[in-house]
C-alpha cells in the first residue's frame, strides 16, 4: 500500500512540474514577443525620427538656397 501512495505522490508531483514548466515556458513565450514588439517600435520610431531630421535638413537647405 506505501508503494502505491508514494507512486501516486510522485505521479502527482510530477504533473505538478510539468505543468510548472509549461506555465514558465508561456511566460518566457510571452516576454520573448514583448521584447521583440518593443524593439520594433524602437526600430519604427527611430526610423521615424531620422525622417523628420532628414526632412528639417532639406527645408533648412533649401531656405539658404532662395
Amino acid at each position: 500500500m506505501r508503494k502505491n501512495v508514494s507512486l501516486a505522490r510522485l505521479i502527482e508531483s510530477n504533473k505538478e512540474n510539468l505543468n510548472n514548466k509549461l506555465f514558465i515556458d508561456l511566460i518566457e513565450e510571452k516576454v520573448h514577443r514583448k521584447q521583440v514588439e518593443m524593439q520594433e517600435r524602437h526600430l519604427t520610431k527611430q526610423a521615424g525620427e531620422e525622417n523628420v531630421i532628414k526632412k528639417s535638413l532639406v527645408i533648412t537647405t533649401n531656405d539658404y538656397l532662395s
